[in-house]
């Protein structure tokens, strides 16, 4: 028999808070999504009508998850009043920082719903295809702010590449801080710090480029003799 659960959601919150939170707490009390839209909207006192007005599917409302919880995570960095100031790297280890400050609170979520995203690490796991687009959005926003202070090295067609690298480097993390039992998820940190350190390492001008940059220079002033 299906576990019961009462409605926690005030009917002053909006319709689309109402489904999100039911749907999340659904899943946490019997392990799986409900099985029809019926006996969710039963379950929440709401209209089948009132459902239809925000999702057409389950698929959506665990879109939605997702996606609000990127959005939410954006909206507190770019609060902080010196966020603008920070470098891309600051940028991206903030961002970490906050979402898996955050992710605290639905950890119990993830480990039901989210599959081994590294078994199938070349397809977007269930639920996450609006967020990938949004995080490889602003990745890009990063980038060719890096690209412009000269912080980041343009590489033509390889740059194109790095939000793709930072979205795997992403997914990496959630899945490690997926099956981290560490107190505090204090090894989640210490990956998370590698990792960029790692990336920037990568994708940040350094000596190769310097050499690269010279060796051009010495063939074009040689053509042009």
């Amino acid at each position: 028999m299906e576990a019961q659960m009462e409605n926690p959601v005030s009917p002053a919150l909006d319709l689309k808070k109402q489904i999100l939170s039911g749907y999340r707490e659904y899943i946490l009390m019997n392990g799986h999504e409900p099985p029809s839209n019926n006996t969710f909207c039963k379950e929440l006192n709401m209209s089948e009508e009132d459902f239809y007005l925000c999702f057409n599917s389950f698929e959506q409302v665990a879109e939605a998850i997702w996606s609000d919880l990127f959005d939410q995570v954006i909206q507190t960095l770019e609060g902080n009043s010196d966020y603008a100031e920070r470098s891309i790297r600051e940028k991206l280890m903030s961002f970490y920082g906050e979402f898996f400050c955050q992710m605290k609170s639905y950890r119990s979520y993830v480990i039901i719903t989210l599959e081994d995203v590294l078994s199938t690490f070349g397809s977007t796991p269930t639920g996450m295809a609006e967020m990938k687009k949004e995080f490889r959005a602003w990745v890009k926003e990063l980038i060719e702010e890096g690209v412009r202070l000269g912080r980041v090295a343009e590489r033509n067609k390889l740059t194109d590449t790095y939000d793709s690298l930072l979205w795997f480097q992403f997914l990496f993390l959630l899945n490690f801080w997926k099956r981290d039992k560490s107190v505090g998820f204090e090894k989640t940190e210490v990956a998370v710090e590698k990792a960029v350190i790692l990336t920037f390492d990568l994708i940040e001008k350094n000596a190769l480029d310097s050499a690269l940059e010279f060796g051009k220079f010495i063939f074009q002033s040689i053509e042009t003799k």
